[in-house]
């Protein structure tokens, strides 16, 4: 059985699940990481126990995290947002659509490269 660290504040849904369980091949072992990563670094040991990572992360992060995963797959997933029929009601009182991310797909990414200058 394959282990996937999951790195997220969130618990991953029922469809990601489903999904990754197709991408990996069967059944696997989910190996959470919910603690706000400052520093990729922290996830080392962990990340050594896993055969993938799926990750919610800044750019910045994800970067480091391609460097540190050696080889092992590096995964997020894409949502697509989609109305409830329900309104929130915002504090000074006006009202808008509510809407649910809902799970697409699962990339593997392969590469980071953004450029930044700060202003």
């Amino acid at each position: 059985m394959k282990n996937v660290l999951w790195v997220s504040r969130h618990e991953m849904t029922a469809p990601q699940r489903a999904d990754l369980n197709r991408i990996m091949g069967g059944a696997f072992r989910l190996i959470p990481w919910t603690d706000t990563v400052h520093d990729v670094a922290e996830l080392e040991p962990a990340l050594r126990a896993a055969d993938a990572v799926a990750a919610v992360l800044p750019p910045n992060l994800l970067s480091r995290l391609l460097e540190l995963a050696d080889g092992k797959p590096v995964l997020r997933a894409a949502s697509r947002r989609e109305p409830t029929g329900r309104f929130c009601t915002l504090p000074d009182g006006r009202r808008e659509p509510e809407f649910a991310f809902v799970h697409s797909y699962w990339e593997q990414i392969l590469r980071v490269d953004i450029q930044t200058r700060r202003l």
